[in-house]
């Protein structure tokens, strides 16, 4: 204690139980302090060590297990689909492209043609050999759209030719506008006077109207994504306030909660982005997963919590992303109740089918849909469930892998459907599926000051999978009986 004070460091009192549990357990304490101190004069003002400097430093001290609470309900848990338990199978350059994209063709013409409504779709070769007059129903993946003055040209392949097919009517033009680049189109065309295909119609593979299936018990499910622990913008304290909420099992809303979902970005990362380091608490993508799995250890042991990577975590940026290698975070691996997976993936907590997505795409939904912006990210997921695909536009901020099968495409329909990466709280309710972006635990950085993006940090979204109702518990200021809320939704 007397170096860390000559040091000009002050110890918090956790900190100085852990120290006293450290020399108990015959540790080179001296070795482990002047590593902290070392970290803490590289990448922070503050000269004050707290318990979890030293715990990203130690092996994680497991928490026995807790009460479950006063209901004493299990959790049931199915894992649907896994990226580790598809195989990859990889072809490069062109051919590989090529190969995916006549995946995607074949899975979402499959979705279409279980439709009714869709039973009728011709080939373009068909149409393009017998420019008969009536309509006719055709699809094809969007190669291109051209907006001109009045209209809009959009241009649609499929294993047989392709076919230019021009938008007169406002409302039509407006309905091209939405179907992302890459994404199957149903088009109801005529052929004019000049053998001009003429758009009457658009449609796309979508969800059907359906009801969702709910647990037969009254359970909650907790959601929460892009926690970025190692940034200096990480809201440590709301962070603990909401582990300390989920503690108390006399809680009404607590004794409920069986599942934990994050979506993405636990950590901030190393090398994500151009002076990153200057953002940094711990310069070690290892230490950042230290730091999370202590904050995870507190959760208790009747909580399961299912992690997924996102753009930020050390993994392949290109979709689908496998789990975060056991070598950076073997701390969290160690944690009984944590499941690790890929992105995306598929789970059934009490019967409950839910798609978890870390939602690096919503950029280019953003980017190249009219009427959709940060402040809404719901609508850009909403547009994935349209499209029944999580990554459709090829060739923007979103890069996928060049697998002979396109194992994006959407071809279940989720109860919930659920991602982060905007850090913006927003959900709603389309045709039976609950579609839930569930904010950060990151204060606003100088990138989204200067997009205008406003998060919504610290906010997190509860669904009662009994009624798929959604509500809210608040963690930015001090925590009280009275900050429940509902969610956002349209």
């Amino acid at each position: 204690m007397k170096e860390i004070l000559q040091s000009g460091f002050q110890v918090e009192p956790k900190a100085f139980e852990l120290i006293q549990r450290t020399e108990e357990k015959e540790m080179d304490v001296r070795r482990l302090i002047q590593e902290v101190i070392e970290n803490k004069l590289r990448s922070s003002v503050e000269h004050s060590i707290t318990a979890q400097d030293l715990a990203i430093l130690l092996p994680v001290v497991k928490i026995g297990d807790r009460a479950l609470g006063r209901v004493g309900m299990q959790a049931r848990v199915e894992i649907i689909r896994r990226n580790e338990d598809v195989p990859v199978q990889l072809l490069e350059g062109k051919k590989g492209f090529e190969n995916l994209f006549k995946s995607r063709y074949k899975k979402l013409m499959h979705i279409a043609g279980t439709r009714p409504d869709f039973f009728r779709i011709e080939k373009i070769s068909q149409i393009q050999a017998t420019k008969r007059q009536g309509a006719r129903k055709v699809a094809g993946l969007v190669m291109s759209k051209r907006l001109r003055r009045n209209n809009i040209v959009v241009t649609i392949d499929d294993e047989t030719g392709i076919l230019e097919a021009l938008a007169l009517d406002k409302q039509i033009i407006e309905d091209v506008k939405q179907v992302p680049l890459d994404s199957l189109i149903i088009l109801d065309v005529e052929f004019s006077g000049r053998n001009t295909a003429i758009i009457k119609s658009v449609h796309m593979p979508d969800v059907p109207e359906h009801k969702s299936t709910r647990a037969d018990e009254r359970v909650y499910a907790v959601f929460t994504s892009d926690l970025h622990v190692g940034s200096k913008n990480f809201l440590k304290e709301p962070f603990e306030q909401f582990v300390s909420w989920l503690n108390n099992t006399n809680d009404e809303v607590v004794s409920k909660i069986r599942y934990l979902v994050i979506a993405g970005d636990s950590i901030d990362g190393i090398g994500v982005y151009p002076g990153q380091e200057a953002d940094l608490e711990y310069h070690d993508t290892s230490k950042q997963y230290a730091a999370l799995a202590y904050e995870l250890q507190r959760i208790p042991k009747f909580i399961k919590i299912f992690i997924i990577p996102g753009n930020h975590d050390p993994v392949r940026q290109a979709l689908p992303q496998p789990v975060i290698p056991k070598k950076y975070a073997e701390d969290l691996y160690n944690l009984d109740n944590v499941t690790i997976l890929g992105n995306p993936s598929w789970l059934s907590l009490h019967s409950v089918n839910i798609l978890v997505y870390h939602g690096r795409s919503l950029d280019d939904i953003m980017a190249t849909t009219p009427g959709i912006t940060f402040n809404r990210p719901a609508l850009a997921m909403r547009s994935l469930l349209r499209a029944r695909h999580l990554a459709p536009i090829y060739g923007e901020r979103t890069s996928v892998i060049p697998e002979t099968e396109d194992n994006l495409v959407i071809d279940q329909v989720p109860d919930i459907f659920h991602a982060g990466h905007i850090h913006t709280l927003d959900s709603e309710n389309y045709r039976g599926t609950l579609i839930l972006n569930s904010g950060a635990w990151q204060a606003q950085t100088p990138f989204q000051a200067k997009m205008g993006i406003i998060p919504t940090p610290a906010i997190v979204p509860i669904v009662d999978l009994s009624s798929m109702d959604v509500f809210t518990r608040d963690f930015r200021h001090h925590e009280d009986d009275n900050n429940n809320e509902e969610a956002p939704a349209s």
